[in-house]
């Protein structure tokens, strides 16, 4: 008889298909680090990183086998944990044990995170600022692109030359604004006039829509702050390793429908 398979709370249970799929992504993974190794065994003639890495690596693919037979078999369950890392539990689990899985898949990923490091740690300090994440995320970005980084006096005159504002500082109606932004939706002009007199201010105007433009970098440090896990405002390799693992489980963890998503960054639009 099957021993009864002991979960963690918030464990939530992969279907047959997520293990494949997660399955067939770290294989992937795998493969390209293990090509990479086979090429500088081609180019340089020395075989010591493809034994030293290679091994390692072939030891989390027989690993990786091995427990998606036992979820196959019904011998264990693959689940998601609070952390989004894929385990296995079995009858022998425990309550607070996990799988083997989650230390040997930082093997794939840490040399993600350290590749990612190199990238964005600019003063060499072997951690991330959130100035520095910023910077990697947004560096193709011109100014005109960053409302975070305008002036007031700046995003003014880009805000009024988008939306073709009237150079003089009259009231703004609703009719008149429903011509300037090509809407008839009243929800963001209810939400600038705040004492409901039926007008709004330019300046009103543009501070609403340069708050918009700077809110994909509130978003950003929201998601930074999400994995500083020990809060002090920066992200260490082990952050960055785990990072990279949520997302890449995030991605394949729930199929999304493919929607057409209105665009509503207007200052990622050269002028």
């Amino acid at each position: 008889m099957m021993s009864k398979i002991n979960f963690n709370k918030g464990d939530k249970k992969m279907t047959s298909f997520e293990v494949l799929k997660q399955t067939f992504t770290v294989v992937f993974v795998i493969s390209i680090f293990d090509f990479m190794f086979y090429l500088m065994y081609v180019e340089d003639g020395t075989i010591i990183p493809l034994v030293v890495c290679g091994l390692p690596l072939t030891l989390i693919l027989i690993v990786l086998f091995t427990q998606s037979m036992m979820h196959f078999l019904g011998i264990g369950q693959m689940v998601i944990t609070n952390g989004n890392e894929m385990v296995l539990r079995t009858s022998r689990s425990g309550l607070k044990k996990t799988s083997r899985f989650s230390s040997l898949s930082k093997m794939v990923t840490n040399p993600m995170a350290k590749m990612m490091m190199k990238d964005a740690d600019k003063d060499g300090d072997g951690r991330v600022s959130f100035d520095e994440w910023a910077e990697m995320s947004f560096e193709d970005l011109t100014i005109n692109q960053r409302p975070w980084d305008w002036d007031f006096k700046m995003a003014y005159e880009k805000i009024s030359k988008k939306f073709d504002l009237p150079s003089n500082n009259s009231p703004i109606s609703f009719e008149d604004f429903s011509v300037y932004t090509d809407s008839e939706d009243r929800t963001n002009f209810d939400e600038i006039d705040t004492d409901n007199d039926g007008f709004i201010t330019k300046e009103q105007f543009v501070d609403y829509f340069w708050e918009l433009g700077k809110s994909e970098l509130n978003e950003l440090r929201i998601e930074f702050d999400k994995y500083d896990l020990d809060g002090d405002g920066y992200l260490s390799l082990e952050e960055l390793s785990t990072l990279i693992s949520s997302s890449n489980q995030e991605d394949w963890a729930e199929e999304k429908p493919e929607v057409e998503e209105k665009s509503d960054d207007w200052w990622s639009e050269e002028n």
